[in-house]
Order: C-alpha cells, then sequence, then structure tokens
C-alpha cells in the first residue's frame, strides 16, 4: 500500500510564514571575528594586578549584548523621489504656460482675421456700389464722355448674312 506522501494527496505541508510588519531575530553574521571591547592589547610588562583583574574578566560569563542594526539610509530614496515630483510639477507648470501662451496667441490671431474679413466685405462692397450702371454713366460724364443716342449699333441675326469676323478671314 502506498502512504500519502508517495501518492502526493496528503495534508498540505505548512510553513512558518512571519506576519507583516514583525521582524525575524537572527544571530548578526560577522564576517570577520571582532575582539570584545573588555579585551585589551596585552604588553610586555605584566602586573600582579592586572593579572588578577584579567582572570576574573575570563572567570565572567560574558554578555553578547545585541547590536542595533544601523538604520537603513532614507535620505536619498526622500531625495530622489522629491526630485521626481518636483521635476514633474516644474514640467506640468511649463506645459501650461506653454498652452497659455499658444492660446493668447490663438485668440489674437482670431482677432486679425476677424479684422481682414471685415476689411474685405467693406471693399467688396465699395466694389459692387462703383460697378452700378448709374454710378459708372456717372463717373463717364465727369470724365467728358456723352453717351451717342443717334449711332446704336445694332445686332442683326440672319442666317443667310456671314459675320465680318467671317469675311476678314
Amino acid at each position: 500500500m502506498l502512504t500519502e506522501q508517495e501518492t502526493g494527496r496528503g495534508a498540505p505541508v505548512r510553513r512558518a510564514v512571519p506576519k507583516p510588519g514583525t521582524r525575524r531575530s537572527a544571530a548578526p553574521h560577522q564576517s570577520k571575528p571582532r575582539p570584545r571591547p573588555d579585551a585589551r592589547p596585552e604588553t610586555g610588562k605584566r602586573s600582579a594586578a592586572a593579572g588578577e583583574a584579567s582572570a576574573e574578566r575570563s572567570a565572567r560569563p560574558s554578555r553578547t549584548v545585541p547590536r542595533r542594526r544601523p538604520a537603513r539610509q532614507r535620505a536619498p530614496f526622500v531625495l530622489l523621489v522629491v526630485g521626481l515630483m518636483s521635476g514633474g510639477l516644474v514640467s506640468l507648470l511649463l506645459l501650461n504656460t506653454m498652452l497659455a501662451q499658444d492660446t493668447i496667441t490663438d485668440g489674437k490671431l482670431r482677432e486679425e482675421i476677424a479684422v481682414a474679413r471685415q476689411e474685405n466685405e467693406k471693399i467688396d462692397q465699395e466694389y459692387q456700389r462703383n460697378t452700378q450702371p448709374g454710378v459708372i454713366a456717372t463717373m463717364a460724364a465727369n470724365q467728358g464722355q456723352h453717351t451717342d443716342w443717334d449711332n446704336v449699333n445694332s445686332y442683326t441675326s440672319t442666317s443667310d448674312q456671314t459675320s465680318q469676323v467671317d469675311r476678314e478671314r
């Protein structure tokens, strides 16, 4: 008969997962052995009192004081975030300024176009007034021209007659 482990149908294995926000207490890792702070380098001459004091120290069990982990340096990250946010703010201000400047330019151009259209309409109205038959007759009379009602050119249309242009050819 097969066991639960061999068939793979056993209860799932639960592993210990630390809760978020908690820190594990681990043994401090030391790459090199460090001298104890109470140990002093030995000198060539030793006094009897010094020998007894060092014997007392070595007889005492040494306490390991847990070292505080140095705080991570958050300043570079904070400066990076502040710098990025400042850069984004400056770029938004420049973009807003450019858009406002383009809007002002657009408004001025629209005003110029409106003025040009009005001037064009005035010129067109002036032309329409000056090309009226009564105005043309008045201008011709002012220049000394008069109408010759006795010599009127008439147009006769007969199919047998050829036009003057055709005869000249």
